[in-house]
């Protein structure tokens, strides 16, 4: 009696899309159907994976440069600079930019592209991505 109930499914079903013929059928297109949109799917989500993950590895174009600070600016984070310091660029990934601020004590810290740009020669994010 535990097989009843599927059979009895399976036999509704069947009445329901014409036949035992047609039900092959259906379930045949309807599997197709998931697959290629699984797989569509996939490779949507593939593509999207590899895109950030060019992103996030793509070189730092201001690594080992030096800049001059033209005016005094606070980043919110403790990085306070001045006009005149100097700093260079250690590593940046995305927004996040590791500098060094030549004669300094409390050396690296994380800034933002967009602080430096605001008070130095750092180019802004639109110049960095248009290389």
């Amino acid at each position: 009696m535990g097989n009843l109930g599927g059979y009895q499914t399976m036999t509704t079903l069947a009445k329901k899309v014409g036949g035992p013929g047609a039900l092959v059928v259906v379930t045949a297109v309807v599997g197709w159907v998931i697959g290629r949109g699984a797989e569509a799917g996939g490779k949507n989500v593939f593509r999207a994976v590899k895109a950030t993950a060019k992103k996030r590895n793509a070189p730092c174009s201001t690594k080992g440069q030096v800049f001059d600070v033209v005016s005094d600016g606070k980043d919110g984070k403790g990085l306070a600079l001045r006009a005149g310091d100097q700093y260079g660029v250690m590593e940046c990934d995305g927004e996040a930019i590791l500098i060094e601020v030549l004669g300094g004590t409390d050396n690296p810290y994380f800034t933002s592209a967009q602080f430096l740009a605001s008070v130095s020669g750092f180019p802004s994010a639109e110049k960095i991505n248009a290389e």
